[in-house]
């Protein structure tokens, strides 16, 4: 089949998997390997056959069985009466690792374990080939009712890498990796790799800065291969992918890594159209169920309108209302000595609901999360006015209507509806609804609780604007790489900021999981965004406008966030699930104690000191 997974399904602490692909599984790795079998694959084919079998000890009972563990599964050992065989094994604390001989049985009857893959047959131990004592004081037991805190699970991450959902994730990721390499080899894409080491990049996020042994002159950690890929598209390679490492230094945030990796991909002679049919293509190849294509697409005026975020989820609707008309004669001073202000708006968002037990924890948790936005807004004399709402039982209660006449009232009540759950905010247009779309997703996990269980929802958001101003000046909106809007493109010099872009994401579940853009390939175009638009210093880009200027084809690329990508198909709780190695919440790897000091000799070396 195309898709990544089969249809095959076990339970894990009550959550339904997928499991991975053959290859992860059955016989996967007894080949080139002195054992015969993996734990997983043993069963009634294999009885009366001499196996080799190796592991981890999961645990010994009654003197006479071990459980065995290795990637694939469990598999129980049989000891034999009279003799010395369980002294050279019982005392082998659990997690030692034991490679032994033995014949496979079948079960006696009643004694099967149907909830392992191995269940109806053991292995009787003929000898011991290896073992490898564990420290019996482990900071932390492999179990599936107790879970050590993420970090010191992350501090003895070769601990927790044993763990059956981060084997399960990592080896999903490993197809998904494996499916989109041969999907783009395919279709004709070269990998090509390009360098970690390059230098500053103006424009765009925050990056390391590596010293040299150079006085003064320093390296930096690109963010993403953009400028190499488009130099790989001016130098007649035509289609380019790559996994690729990326690095940022945007401090540390809950679920962002300071190093990731995306899937890169460039290709010449193409625009919008024909990167999202091309990554459409990819999705579906690789996705473990069948995909309606094309995915839908949404204007990113229209996301911010109906939805508050440029990264709707639709698995649910609950669009925001404007409420603003029905509130022009309300009575509460401060909506009717604004409302006729164009950019003012009252919105609300709304859900079904049969109690309102969530709503104050749900505002409480918002208005902290977005407690700079509101200062910064207040401190600028532009208020914004926040109330929780319900109707449940036929009866409002909400702080803003309280303020307000009957016919206002009633009006609301009308458009919002009984037995809703919900909030009304009021303030400026711009402002107001960054925060109605955070209400919106966190009134969703509250209150629809089979929204893991929906079908998943792909969304393309295209028509971002190409500049925004942010802190008194023009910014790029995606890069400084990215092409006006074709439309717009009669204003570029004169209007920027009223400049739609050629940058498209792609949404599901209201996360991000890719974007891109079509790019300049003008070197004239290129040097005014930089230098008119953005006032950064050509002079770090020349090498980029040169190679423009050497006859560039019209091109256009994507990246797709794997992290991302796999925490979402294998429902992972955080991204940091999904990679080998994570650093922390805060940037950190607790394992090694990174970032490290480093020596008085080496400042003196790279000159920091």
């Amino acid at each position: 089949m195309a898709g990544l997974l089969q249809k095959i399904s076990y339970q894990f602490r009550n959550i339904q998997y997928k499991r991975p692909l053959k290859i992860f599984t059955q016989s996967c790795s007894s080949s080139y390997s002195f054992r015969t079998h993996t734990c997983g694959e043993l069963g009634l084919g294999n009885e009366g056959a001499k196996v080799t079998i190796a592991g981890w000890i999961q645990t010994k009972r009654l003197d006479k069985f071990v459980l065995l563990r290795d990637r694939t599964g469990v598999c129980q050992v049989k000891v034999p009466e009279n003799t010395n065989l369980f002294e050279q094994v019982k005392n082998l604390p659990n997690e030692s690792v034991l490679v032994l001989n033995g014949v496979v049985k079948r079960r006696p009857e009643g004694q099967e374990n149907l909830k392992l893959e191995s269940g109806q047959i053991e292995v009787e131990m003929e000898s011991v080939v290896d073992s490898s004592e564990a420290d019996p004081n482990l900071p932390f037991q492999q179990s599936k009712h107790l879970q050590a805190k993420e970090s010191l699970r992350l501090q003895y991450r070769y601990l927790d890498l044993r763990r059956p959902e981060i084997q399960y994730n990592l080896a999903i990721r490993s197809a998904l990796t494996m499916k989109m390499r041969q999907f783009l080899v395919e279709k004709k894409f070269l990998d090509i790799e390009t360098p970690t080491l390059f230098r500053r990049t103006p424009g765009g996020a925050k990056e390391f800065v590596v010293p040299t042994r150079t006085s003064n002159k320093f390296y930096s950690l690109v963010q993403s291969p953009q400028q190499f890929k488009q130099l790989l598209m001016v130098g007649g390679l035509d289609r380019y992918f790559q996994i690729a490492r990326c690095y940022r230094d945007e401090g540390g945030k809950p679920d962002r890594q300071p190093e990731f990796t995306q899937l890169d991909i460039e290709m010449s002679f193409a625009g919008r159209e024909e990167i999202v049919a091309l990554i459409e293509d990819l999705i579906a190849f690789c996705w473990p169920e069948v995909l309606c294509t094309p995915f839908e697409q949404m204007d990113y005026q229209d996301a911010m309108e109906n939805y508050g975020v440029d990264k709707p989820d639709l698995r649910f609707g609950n669009k925001i209302k404007n409420l603003t008309n029905i509130f022009a004669d309300c009575g509460f001073e401060f909506i009717t000595s604004n409302v006729h202000d164009k950019n003012f708006m009252v919105g609300g968002v709304f859900f079904d609901a049969e109690n309102a037990q969530f709503i104050k924890s749900i505002e409480k948790d918002v208005k902290t999360a977005l407690a700079d936005h509101l200062k910064e807004h207040n401190h600028a004399n532009s208020p914004i006015v926040i109330s929780s709402f319900s109707s449940v039982g036929g009866r409002i209660e909400n702080s803003i209507l309280k303020k307000c006449n009957g016919a206002t009232k009633n009006s609301a009540a009308e458009q919002i509806g009984e037995n809703k759950i919900g909030f009304l905010v009021c303030g400026q247009k711009d402002a107001i609804l960054p925060i109605l779309g955070r209400f919106r997703n966190e009134l969703a996990k509250t209150q629809l609780s089979d929204l893991d269980e929906r079908p998943n929802k792909f969304l393309w958001i295209v028509d971002f604007p190409l500049f925004v101003y942010e802190e008194g000046k023009l910014e790029s909106a995606h890069h400084p790489f990215t092409a006006p809007h074709p439309q717009d493109y009669a204003q570029f010099k004169t209007n920027p900021l009223g400049c739609r872009s050629l940058h498209y994401d792609l949404v599901l579940n209201g996360q991000e999981i890719a974007g891109g853009s079509v790019r300049i390939h003008s070197a004239e175009d290129q040097q005014f965004v930089l230098e008119e638009v953005l006032n950064e210093d050509v002079s770090e880009l020349q090498h980029l406008i040169s190679a423009l200027n050497s006859g560039c084809p019209p091109h256009a690329g994507i990246a797709i966030g794997l992290d991302r990508l796999v925490a979402i198909l294998t429902k992972a709780n955080s991204i940091r699930d999904v990679i080998a190695f994570p650093k922390s919440a805060e940037g950190k790897d607790l394992m090694s104690g990174a970032p490290a000091e480093i020596s008085e000799e080496e400042k003196i070396l790279y000159h920091l000191k």
